[in-house]
């Protein structure tokens, strides 16, 4: 196990030494949580995350990206008490984001007309569940053609890429990182040691991805409990300082 170590300290450094570049973005948190695949089939595993994330105080950070139609047949509209479950966190301070329309496939990796198209039915469908008009917009599997991050942007969307953030104001290098895409227990200290080093050294804006269902384990949740406590400390002690 002692040889183990620098290894860990290593790949630690590589992980977080060079990920101080990415631009700082103003109108954003030092910490954002962007938690995907939003849908009334991983209901019971959302209110097991938005729990955690309540605990910590950390629901103006935290954004939602809702997929308005799971696999072409889960219109969120037919599905009264998750959108209520979606209204009463939005009215928390949670952000409601668009995730693609059916989710299927690399569905925004497609020319302009069908990207208006799927554009326009997410839209319609959240509006139509009384849901508050998204801004920020995650393609499925990040797959994005340019003829559709075309058709986002005039539509004055904000897209998070897994490496870029395009708005209408440009395009900016981000740190976007997941960590608990069905972690292994024996993977929890690594991978916290790992974010913790990367959120400290970034200077920017830290994107922290979670998957319902996939973060929904022992070491996955163990690890999100560890970390946003972390991130609030360091918040209240910066706090401290500048004050």
């Amino acid at each position: 196990m002692k040889k183990a170590v620098p290894i860990l300290v290593i790949l630690v450094f590589v992980s977080s030494s060079s990920l101080s570049s990415p631009a700082y973005l103003p109108d954003l948190d030092h910490l954002v949580i962007l938690v995907h695949d939003v849908s009334p089939a991983y209901y019971s595993q959302l209110r097991q995350l938005t729990e955690i994330i309540d605990s910590y105080g950390l629901q103006n950070e935290t954004y939602l990206f809702v997929i308005p139609n799971h696999g072409g047949e889960m219109p969120i509209n037919r599905y009264p008490e998750f959108v209520s479950f979606l209204r009463n966190l939005s009215a928390e301070g949670y952000r409601i984001g668009l995730h693609g329309y059916d989710h299927l496939g690399n569905e925004f990796d497609c020319n302009s007309s069908t990207a208006e198209i799927k554009l326009e039915l997410g839209l319609r469908t959240l509006e139509e569940s009384s849901l508050p008009e998204p801004h920020y917009f995650i393609a499925p599997r990040y797959s994005l053609s340019g003829n559709a991050l075309r058709v986002l942007i005039a539509r004055n969307f904000t897209v998070i890429g897994r490496d870029f953030l395009y708005s209408p104001g440009g395009e900016v290098p981000i740190l976007n990182r997941e960590y608990t895409w069905y972690m292994p227990s024996f993977l929890l200290p690594y991978q916290l040691t790992s974010a913790e080093e990367s959120y400290l050294n970034c200077r920017c804006t830290f994107f922290l991805s979670i998957h319902p269902k996939a973060v929904n384990n022992d070491a996955g949740l163990e690890f999100l409990r560890e970390f946003l406590a972390f991130a609030v400390h360091d918040k209240k002690g910066e706090e401290v300082r500048e004050g």
